[in-house]
C-alpha cells in the first residue's frame, strides 16, 4: 500500500465511531461518563494524526517512533480497562500505517 493510501486510510479511521454503549457491553465494562468517552475518542484521533504526521514526513524507523510516542504517552487520565480499550482501537491504525502493535511495549 502506498504512503497516500495509508494516510487516506487513517483520514477515514478518524471518522469512525467508537466507544460506544454496544463496545462496552462486549467488553462487559460499565461505560464512563460521556466526558471520558469523548476524552477517549480524541486520544484515538490525536494517535492517528501522529501516524499521518510520521507518513507525511517519510520517516526513518516508524515502528520505532511509535514506540517512543508510547514510551511518552500520559495515560493517567485512563483506568486501566479504558487504556487497554483506547489501545486495542489504535491498533486498526497501527495496522493501516505499516506498524506491527504486538511488537510495541505500551
Amino acid at each position: 500500500m502506498s504512503k497516500e493510501e495509508r494516510i487516506e486510510q487513517l483520514e477515514a479511521y478518524k471518522l469512525k465511531e467508537r466507544f460506544t454503549l454496544d463496545d462496552w457491553e462486549d467488553r462487559e465494562v460499565e461505560m464512563p461518563m460521556p466526558e471520558m468517552v469523548m476524552l477517549m475518542k480524541l486520544e484515538v484521533i490525536k494517535f492517528a494524526n501522529f501516524l499521518i504526521a510520521q507518513l507525511k514526513a517519510d520517516v526513518e524507523n516508524l515502528q520505532t517512533k511509535t514506540q517512543l510516542y508510547f514510551n511518552a504517552w500520559d495515560n493517567e487520565f485512563f483506568d486501566q480497562d479504558q487504556t487497554e480499550f483506547i489501545v486495542e482501537v489504535e491498533y486498526e491504525a497501527m495496522r493501516i500505517a505499516g506498524v506491527d502493535g504486538d511488537k510495541l511495549m505500551i
